[in-house]
């Protein structure tokens, strides 16, 4: 038991954690987030892609091991700190008193004419403690700054406690909408998983995008309109500019453009009908046996185009390519039809990325915290002055030193600031 007392309160194991969680976060940057199996493997090659898929780094930020780390770092953190809790609890208890007066550290001395008495008047300007013990005495300042270090653990145990929070009950997914749709489905990074259903819908209004001269999108937007009852408003959603509602953020990720088309079908046998086609819906001609499927949209040199399946009786669909205008033929032995793309209407589809971090509020708490303690621990160092005073006639023995955690050349410039003072104001 000692023997995992001392590795879980190693100076080494806090380290190689910390070490660790800033790799694997570097990671988590670098590699996609929420993709499909298959990209890692075509992108990174078959060995990491693998690596990538079993180790889950694909949702880096709630894998098991990055679970597994933040738990095994918060276990380190507090035992470092019950450890070492004792020692500081021993010198913040320590009698200031308990000097030895011709030992003092960074000892000065002077001896100026007058009375201790009225050294002692001139030294409670100073702030000194009232002398006891002969002729001893004491500034203290900022003696619980041995307190400050854990201020700065506590801070790093509350960010590292919303952290988990945040891997455990939150999630990162994405979420697709046509134009004029309505959605609560979240499809979640972690796989497996299913889809997220969330306590309200949103349905997307409007999409708007605008190019650069050479064709690069500058920027797009989506006019959302969030339906939860009497609580239902709208919002328009930019690239860095989220939705926030109900502890989750809708980001704008991605775009997609569609199109509803209408196809003038023809058959050998002089039947003719325009068949309506929307994305993700195929259009009929039941009368014919007739089924067409939209499998693309796109627009170029002026030209729009439409990627089309078709099927007739059940039989293998096939595939093939419309022009606006311009008919096209196909034959299902032993008729034929004709196929002419006579209208579109484009349609976006809005991609969201939905991310949800219940413990980001204490994240952000824990970083104030981390702020305060990190100034408390380098800037209000315990600093302890002492004063001796030995009478010798109608003169005064001065010896003054002190000691400091740190910054102990600024302390020695205090002390001798001290003696000028006390030397000018009684000569």
């Amino acid at each position: 038991m000692k023997k995992l007392v001392d590795l879980l309160s190693s100076l080494r194991l806090a380290i190689f954690l910390f070490l660790a969680l800033a790799g694997t976060s570097i990671l988590g940057t670098i590699i996609p987030q929420g993709r499909e199996p298959g990209f890692y493997l075509s992108r990174y090659g078959t060995f990491w892609g693998k690596i990538i898929n079993f180790l889950s780094l694909y949702d880096a930020y709630h894998s098991w091991w990055y679970v597994a780390l933040l738990s095994l770092f918060l276990a380190n953190l507090i035992f470092c700190s019950l450890k070492r809790f004792p020692v500081s609890l021993r010198l913040f208890r320590k009698d200031p008193f308990s000097v030895d007066p011709e030992k003092i550290p960074l000892a000065r001395e002077i001896t100026v004419p007058g009375s201790p008495e009225e050294i002692k008047k001139f030294l409670k300007n100073f702030h000194f403690k009232s002398l006891k013990e002969g002729e001893l005495g004491v500034k203290d300042r900022y003696r619980w700054s041995y307190f400050a270090v854990y201020f700065v653990h506590g801070s790093i145990i509350v960010i590292v406690i919303g952290a988990l929070i945040g891997a455990l009950f939150g999630y990162r997914g994405s979420m697709n909408i046509l134009e004029g749709e309505v959605s609560n489905k979240v499809f979640p990074f972690r796989r497996h998983h299913g889809f997220i259903t969330l306590p309200f819908q949103i349905k997307l209004e409007k999409f708007e995008i605008e190019f650069y001269p050479n064709g690069a999108p500058k920027d797009y937007r989506s006019h959302v309109k969030i339906l939860d009852g009497a609580n239902s408003f709208e919002y328009l959603i930019r690239v860095n500019h989220p939705l926030e509602y109900r502890g989750i953020k809708f980001y704008q990720a991605s775009y997609q453009e569609y199109a509803t088309i209408r196809v003038r079908v023809k058959t050998s046998t002089g039947k003719e009908k325009e068949i309506l086609v929307k994305p993700f819906e195929d259009g009929q001609w039941p009368e014919e046996q007739l089924t067409i499927g939209l499998i693309r949209y796109a627009r170029a040199h002026g030209f729009r185009m439409a990627q089309v399946w078709i099927t007739k009786g059940g039989s293998e669909p096939r595939m093939l390519w419309l022009i606006e205008g311009h008919r096209e033929t196909i034959s299902f032995s032993p008729e034929k039809v004709s196929l002419t793309l006579v209208g579109t209407r484009p349609i976006f589809m809005t991609g969201l990325q939905v991310r949800k971090d219940p413990g980001a509020f204490l994240v952000y708490l824990g970083c104030v915290l981390m702020i305060l303690g990190v100034f408390a621990t380098f800037f209000c160092t315990h600093r302890r002055i002492w004063v001796y005073l030995v009478s010798r006639g109608h003169e005064t023995r001065i010896i003054a030193g002190g000691y400091s955690k740190r910054y102990r050349e600024d302390l020695r410039r205090e002390i001798e600031r001290l003696l000028t003072n006390l030397k000018s104001s009684l000569t």
